[in-house]
């Protein structure tokens, strides 16, 4: 699958968390259909799942974390994705700039 990530609505530097000590930094871009996590430095390309299709999104949300805050993807089947160290008002924005988008 090809992915635009040119013309994002939104990017915000973010880190997937993995295990609780263990995070992937990168960016965490909301695009018009989907949200995309792109892995940046060395690890780029090795992300654990880098496309969330709107379809498969039960709900997203954003909170206070130890590492500022967080962007939490809740799928339809229970996983829960975790993205820390995300600016404050850019996890706000993501999140409202998301339900906007979807819906519509």
């Amino acid at each position: 699958m090809k992915i635009n990530s040119h013309d994002p609505v939104m990017s915000v530097n973010a880190s997937m968390k993995i295990f609780k000590a263990q995070v992937i930094p990168g960016n965490l871009m909301l695009l018009s259909d989907k949200i995309y996590f792109q892995a940046s430095g060395l690890l780029k390309g090795t992300e654990v799942k880098d496309t969330f299709s709107f379809e498969e999104i039960k709900k997203i949300k954003s909170g206070f974390s130890i590492a500022p805050f967080r962007i939490v993807i809740i799928l339809n089947d229970g996983d829960n994705w975790i993205f820390d160290q995300v600016n404050r008002k850019d996890a706000k924005k993501f999140v409202e700039l998301y339900e906007t988008i979807n819906s519509n």
